[in-house]
């Protein structure tokens, strides 16, 4: 199973009670280890101010492996964010406000929250389905 057999499968409730569909995922992004004389190398993650975007952090071939991170549950299928999951993005207007009110009702799930995936990506119907585990997390789905 590759990380695309997730969009559109059907995400229930530890109860089996359908909450929507995957419409995206949230993957992070692994920084190898750098030498201490380039800027921001051996700066504790912890302690940084703001979280600067990866091209400042590292090389890029520094950039090591994907991670999933989490799912991004929507009432719909309503297609991929386009970026405006990004709650500093306003312009071009209307466009951000439209991405936004088609995914109205959408929350991020992390995977540690998805206690199954059910369903065989390549069987006839295709369908995949998330269970999630007692006590999941609904977590805001746009980007600081």
């Amino acid at each position: 199973m590759n990380v695309g057999d997730l969009l559109d499968a059907r995400v229930l409730g530890p109860d089996g009670a359908a909450l929507g569909v995957v419409v995206d995922v949230r993957l992070a992004l692994g920084v190898v280890d750098e030498p201490e004389d380039r800027p921001g190398a051996g700066e504790d993650r912890e302690e940084a101010e703001h979280d600067p975007p990866l091209s400042a952090q590292a090389r890029r071939d520094a950039v090591g492996a994907a991670r999933l991170v989490g799912v991004l549950v929507g009432p719909r299928g309503a297609g991929s964010f386009h970026g405006y999951e990004r709650t500093d993005v306003r312009s071009p207007w209307p466009i951000p406000q439209l991405v936004r009110r088609r995914h109205r009702g959408t929350f991020l799930v992390r995977w540690e929250d998805v206690a199954a995936v059910e369903g065989d990506p390549s069987a006839d119907d295709g369908m995949l389905r998330l269970r999630l585990a007692p006590g999941y997390s609904e977590l805001p789905a746009g980007l600081g």
